[in-house]
């Protein structure tokens, strides 16, 4: 569904639930600009509602301009691998940003993922294994690549985190896809929405 630029799905209003997302578009036409008024009503045991309300500005893009906006090409990446809980993850990149403003996402096709700090003082790795490959991604990658061997790419570890801490609603997959050195790109898919985000390399 397109309101004004902004593209949102026919499932952001979660019939049947307790707790719901209503969005609404309120414009300023003169400025083009506006918010995007998103509240969520959740049911108590008791019965009892609370809504909760968040204005988010917003800036409208014109009609005439949707076919300027096209999705970054991106090279077939070296590595793809699904995340493991969001919150989990956060949790941790709250906790290293605390030590550097850098952080190192490596991968591999063995399921294996690691985000890494590095330091002249310290060094702190995280480990996630057991992890899943996506299968086609697997398959392409595996034919000149060993499934141990590790993709890094070196990003802003503060780009990570407002990545993760925008994630609102668990998505039923999560994809981290490196391009070795160039740029980490995350796929998120809940119902019929994907959502994509893209952090380049530092160089």
């Amino acid at each position: 569904m397109h309101i004004g630029g902004v593209v949102l799905p026919e499932s952001a209003c979660a019939r049947g639930r307790k707790l719901l997302w209503r969005p609404r578009l309120s414009l300023h036409t003169s400025s083009n600009s506006g918010t995007l008024p998103l509240w969520r009503a959740q049911l108590s045991v008791s019965s009892s509602s609370r809504v909760v309300t968040h204005d988010i500005p917003v800036k409208v893009i014109p009609r005439k301009l949707w076919k300027d906006l096209q999705e970054p090409t991106v090279p077939d990446a070296d590595v793809s691998i699904y995340l493991p809980v969001l919150k989990t993850m956060k949790s941790i990149v709250e906790k290293m940003k605390n030590i550097s403003n850098h952080l190192i996402i490596e991968a591999n096709l063995n399921g294996e993922l690691n985000l890494k700090i590095e330091t002249e003082l310290v060094c702190v790795t995280t480990h996630f294994k057991d992890l899943e490959n996506p299968p086609l991604a697997s398959e392409n990658a595996s034919q000149d690549r060993n499934s141990e061997q590790m993709a890094e790419v070196h990003i802003d570890i503060r780009k990570l985190l407002q990545f993760l801490a925008g994630q609102q609603v668990n998505p039923t997959k999560a994809t981290c896809n490196i391009v070795k050195n160039k740029i980490v790109h995350f796929d998120l898919l809940h119902e019929d929405v994907s959502l994509q985000y893209f952090i380049p390399a530092l160089s």
